[in-house]
């Protein structure tokens, strides 16, 4: 039974942002088959958000979701992490101190590998060998989904990982978006984790507050957003989060990287991504909105038709 990942979820994908409509037309799109995925993007993007909002959304939702972070596997047990215990050279269902592996504890279900290109040699040749046997590739018992960061390519290339095995994992690619690129989804990401957070010590945001968090870079994405909001709920007895509550490093360079970043657009949708920097800051800084408007060297109204054009709060 199929069932779509609700707000509520552990595995939602919060936003309104074009590139947060992608990710959910992407995640349905692999739900409904077994093929591998590939999920690319920056450390804190939502990974593991995306392999667990397919797997709940797919027929194996009732199946173990099994996650193996094989970054922080040691050579000497992934192994056995991974495949379960050998004997004599032949891979058994028979364990080693209860240990039968996560492969076979991933059976009927999805197992993901969270940072693939972190494993070493003699493991991707397991792994794909995992493809080839046939009750994988005809019975499906297992739906294999992996995360990497975006330079698996260099890996490839620097022969660090495996091409024939890039090719198998690369049947359906997802990227998922840095927080930079969609910073439209912060005021909802915002009240999902106050939400999620503060249930029993209710709390909002202000306006001046929300515009101040448009304004930081977010190198650690939706999971440093997620974690300042923690600690916000966390720490903070007042109701309203304030400006002056928030912690972050803005005596950094940050802004000079997102307006190189500009280079890389179309100019008309470069000059529209200036523009909002431009008005978060001023909002930010200002203690109204006519200020803002003066600061900017434009009349209020148009300010107003500005933010309603950016859909700015």
């Amino acid at each position: 039974m199929r069932r779509s990942a609700s707000l509520d979820s552990p595995y939602a994908i919060i936003g309104k942002s074009r590139l947060a409509e992608e990710l959910r037309r992407m995640i349905a799109i692999a739900a409904l088959t077994d093929q591998p995925v590939l999920i690319s993007g920056e450390t804190g993007s939502g990974k593991e958000i995306v392999a667990k909002a397919i797997h709940f959304s797919s027929s194996r939702a009732m199946h173990p979701f099994v996650s193996i972070h094989c970054a922080s596997l040691p050579k000497e047990l992934a192994e056995n992490e991974i495949f379960g215990a050998h004997f004599a050279g032949v891979e058994s269902q028979r364990t080693v101190m209860g240990h039968k592996g996560k492969k076979l504890e991933a059976i009927g279900g999805t197992l993901f590998l969270d940072g693939v290109e972190e494993l070493e040699a003699s493991l991707q040749s397991k792994l794909l060998r995992l493809f080839e046997e046939e009750k994988i590739t005809k019975a499906r018992s297992i739906r294999i989904i992996a995360s990497s960061k975006e330079t698996i390519e260099k890996n490839i290339q620097s022969g660090q990982f495996r091409k024939d095995l890039f090719y198998r994992l690369n049947v359906i690619r997802i990227h998922t978006p840095p927080l930079r690129e969609r910073k439209e989804d912060i005021p909802d990401l915002v009240q999902f984790f106050i939400a999620k957070y503060a249930k029993e010590n209710p709390k909002r945001i202000s306006k001046k507050a929300l515009s101040l968090l448009y304004r930081y870079h977010w190198p650690g994405n939706v999971r440093e957003l997620e974690n300042l909001i923690i600690r916000l709920c966390l720490t903070q007895p007042k109701k309203t989060i304030e400006p002056m509550d928030i912690d972050l490093p803005f005596n950094n360079p940050l802004e000079i990287k997102e307006i190189q970043n500009l280079f890389n657009l179309p100019l008309p949708k470069a000059l529209e991504e200036l523009e909002q920097m431009f008005i978060h800051k001023a909002l930010a800084e200002c203690p109204t909105r006519s200020a803002a408007a003066k600061k900017l060297g434009i009349v209020r109204p148009l300010l107003y038709a500005k933010l309603r054009k950016y859909d700015i709060r």
